[in-house]
């Protein structure tokens, strides 16, 4: 019976992790497709760069939702594998949201989705602190790819320490999963990793976007001057009036 537990809880976790809110978001509210705009990514930061803050934001509560809700509800229903089964679903979410069956195994790269299973567990509140400094730090690192590492490398360090140090239940298997997590974020992120050895790591002005969300007036539209094209002004020509009245003889 605990295998048929772990396999349903598997199978339902992956089915619900492939649902992607950027591609929903951003198809019932820009009429855009995600996949086919900026790095081509399914993911908070390609909406980012694409859509601005607001729908970034939106993108990644959303996500943070889902993947939460999922080990949290997991947890409850199988309270007799304690944490373990917490983060054997957050796994799942994870894998499903990465590798979609519906879009032939190409999915984000799931940074949403592991902050969520960070948010929702026992050391929540050492998440969202950490959240609130990544997100100062955003602000003065303006590459997305670092500041995913430093939020879930921290958050990994944190649930490591804290599980091993209160002995939790299935501690090993905890750890397990939480680093094999970290190793499969970072080899989602590799391109990203090998752009910035080079230094050829595409910025994010989250500072600049987080300007233009405040000071957005009613009725205004901002435009991204990026994404505009500079045309050369008319030439005015001036035409004389060519019918002049004839001269009575």
């Amino acid at each position: 019976m605990t295998v048929l537990y772990f396999a349903i809880v598997a199978i339902v976790s992956y089915l619900i992790g492939t649902i992607n809110f950027s591609k929903i978001l951003a198809w019932h509210v820009k009429r855009k497709d995600i996949t086919k705009i900026g790095s081509g990514n399914p993911g908070t930061m390609n909406m980012l760069r694409s859509f601005g803050f607001v729908m970034a934001i939106f993108t990644f509560i959303a996500e943070v939702v889902k993947a939460g809700l999922v080990c949290l509800i997991s947890s409850i229903v199988l309270p007799e594998f304690a944490s373990a089964i917490y983060y054997f679903a957050g796994a799942f979410v994870l894998l499903g949201y990465n590798f979609p069956v519906w879009s032939k195994f190409k999915g984000g790269k799931g940074v949403a989705c592991f902050a969520g299973i960070f948010l929702f567990s026992q050391t929540w509140y050492v998440a969202l602190i950490w959240f609130v400094v990544c997100f100062i730090l955003f602000i003065f690192i303006e590459y997305g790819s670092v500041i995913s590492f430093i939020y879930l490398g921290g958050n990994a360090i944190a649930t490591t320490i804290y599980i091993w140090v209160l002995t939790v239940p299935y501690a090993w298997a905890i750890t397990v999963i939480v680093w094999l997590l970290i190793i499969l974020t970072l080899v989602r992120h590799r391109t990203n990793i090998q752009r910035l050895a080079k230094g050829t790591e595409n910025k994010i002005n989250f500072k600049q976007k987080l300007q233009q969300v405040f000071r957005k007036k009613k009725g205004e539209e901002i435009i991204n001057e990026e994404m505009t094209e500079q045309k050369p002004e008319q030439e005015i020509v001036i035409e004389n009036d060519q019918s002049d009245k004839k001269k009575q003889s």
